[in-house]
């Protein structure tokens, strides 16, 4: 039987991603042919994917078209985002930079300078990647089709042309002052100094300085023009039609989302699809309690939420993309905003009492206790690109019950293991998990707290406190497929844990509001009127 998992439905699509690179040489005319139906034949499976998407109607409230377009270029488009965002401070100090003097001619940068650095790229990834197609990997990884990475090596070089020209002495006042801004240790003016001097040869000739040391310029330029400028996203109140806002300067949805089209999967849309539903619902249900944060309470107290990470290397950006797993920083920004209302709803219920029962309930996750697990994994992901198959998830539901079937049938779990198990080409473990943490056990099942509230079940979370030791369970929907799971043993906790120690009171009080938001949230959505 398989588990529950919530979905809209949508029917699944093929996706078709572009081909090789273009060659330094001239293409052929039929070539060029070539190119343009590849192209015509990328731009209809485009508009396959979003033939069928309309406007929905959640508990009798209307949101539009855009409203989920928006959703899914910030749930799969991220990082044309920030390109979006760098493009905006391009064209801003461009345009500064001729006004002060500098050849416009400084700026162009030619087709056959991409042309070289993707040749280049794509020989370096067959080399390393035999059979695979770049441009797969580069869809699956990043959401972009060929034309978008082509874009964002063109801005690189833009950005490096406008903010990094020549030797670091000849670099304009708005890096400098960025860099000083960004040094650590606050003494930004001998950081300068140094820097100037690292960019001089013993012959007092400017040289290059090295690779690793421009990353990092680029990264505090970027880092420090955001907080200098006035940036908004939906999540700050803009209207459906406008993705983001950068100062007086405005990307329309539409347009937006015409640079990630292609890029994007049918699985993409429907997890769009989701996270607007899940989203209306639960604001519906927090405006009615009286406990939703309106903008400017939203964008008051988020900022001052992230004080305490943005001074750091781990951001709050860093955090929530990296270690909490959302697609984006707006992902994470709109949950936290649902999050944080729901936690002044249940204000009255956060108290001692319920969070030592918590923490006893689940004293095998705050002591340290771990679960010895085996899985059989069905994947509805290319297990080479990471790239989502057509049909895939379905697929890997049909491919576990068969599997299942043969265990309950008398095959041994091993066997099935062995013979059917799907696993990633980095993936080292193949189905033999060892003693994990329960974070330990959700990274290797791919589940995070994003995940969680789009398919209201955690195949972790059961694994590490609810399944029967030496039973075979499955097959269970996780977040890119299947599992058949086998639970080995059990690790207790060490020792009983107490909220007394106010670290672990702040743990258990976090994980508590997580635990209360989610439960509530598949309450919510359950009962939710979708049209």
């Amino acid at each position: 039987m398989l588990l529950p998992f919530r979905s809209t439905g949508l029917v699944a699509l093929v996706a078709l991603t572009a081909g090789a690179a273009h060659a330094q040489t001239e293409p052929t005319a039929e070539e060029i042919k070539l190119q343009e139906q590849i192209a015509a034949r990328t731009k209809q499976l485009g508009d396959a994917r979003i033939a069928g998407i309309t406007g929905v109607n959640v508990n009798g409230e209307q949101l539009s078209i855009d409203a989920v377009l928006r959703e899914a270029i910030f749930l799969i488009g991220a990082k044309q985002i920030d390109a979006q965002v760098a493009d905006f401070f391009i064209e801003e100090h461009l345009a500064e930079a001729i006004e002060s003097g500098r050849d416009p001619k400084e700026f162009e940068v030619s087709d056959k300078e991409i042309e070289e650095d993707v040749a280049r790229l794509l020989a370096e990834f067959q080399r390393k990647n035999p059979g695979i197609s770049l441009w797969d990997a580069v869809r699956a990884q990043y959401g972009m089709d060929k034309d978008g990475y082509l874009h964002s090596r063109r801005q690189t070089i833009l950005f490096d042309r406008v903010f990094f020209p020549g030797p670091a002495q000849n670099w304009p006042v708005i890096t400098r002052e960025a860099i000083m801004a960004s040094a650590q240790g606050g003494d930004g003016k001998a950081f300068w100094e140094n820097l100037l001097k690292a960019s001089t040869g013993p012959d007092g000739e400017p040289r290059e300085l090295p690779a690793f040391w421009m990353q990092l310029c680029r990264g505090w330029v970027q880092k420090q023009l955001k907080s200098w400028s006035d940036i908004r996203y939906p999540s700050d109140g803009l209207p459906a039609d406008v993705c983001l806002q950068v100062n007086e300067a405005k990307w329309g949805t539409k347009d937006a989302f015409e640079r990630v089209r292609n890029g994007v999967y049918t699985q993409d849309i429907e997890r769009a699809m989701t996270e607007v539903v899940v989203r209306e619902a639960l604001r519906q249900e927090l405006v009615k309690a009286g406990a939703y944060m309106s903008d400017e309470e939203f964008r008051d107290e988020f900022d001052e939420y992230r004080q305490e990470f943005d001074n750091t290397p781990f951001t709050t950006e860093v955090i929530a993309v990296n270690f909490k797993g959302y697609p984006s920083l707006e992902a994470f920004r709109q949950r936290w905003r649902l999050m944080t209302s729901f936690e002044r709803m249940i204000k009255d219920e956060i108290n001692d009492e319920n969070l030592q029962a918590h923490a006893n309930h689940y004293k095998g996750f705050f002591g340290n206790g771990s679960v010895v697990v085996d899985v059989i994994q069905f994947l509805g992901r290319d297990v080479q690109t990471g790239a989502w198959l057509p049909d895939g998830v379905s697929n890997a539901a049909t491919r576990a019950e068969a599997a299942m079937k043969e265990i309950e049938n008398g095959r041994s779990f091993d066997e099935v293991l062995a013979e059917r198990g799907e696993f990633f080409t980095n993936d080292k473990d193949k189905g033999r998990l060892g003693s994990k943490s329960l974070n330990q056990l959700r990274q290797h099942l791919r589940e995070t707290e994003f995940s969680d509230l789009l398919s209201g079940f955690s195949v972790g979370h059961f694994l590490f406190f609810d399944a029967e030791p030496r039973k075979i369970h499955g097959p269970l929907r996780g977040p890119e497929g299947y599992f058949i799971a086998k639970v080995n043993a059990r690790v207790p906790p060490r020792g009983a844990v107490s909220i007394q120690n106010e670290r672990t009171r702040e743990l258990v009080r976090q994980d508590y509001v997580n635990h209360r938001f989610r439960m509530w949230a598949d309450e919510v959505v359950a009962k939710a009127k979708v049209q």
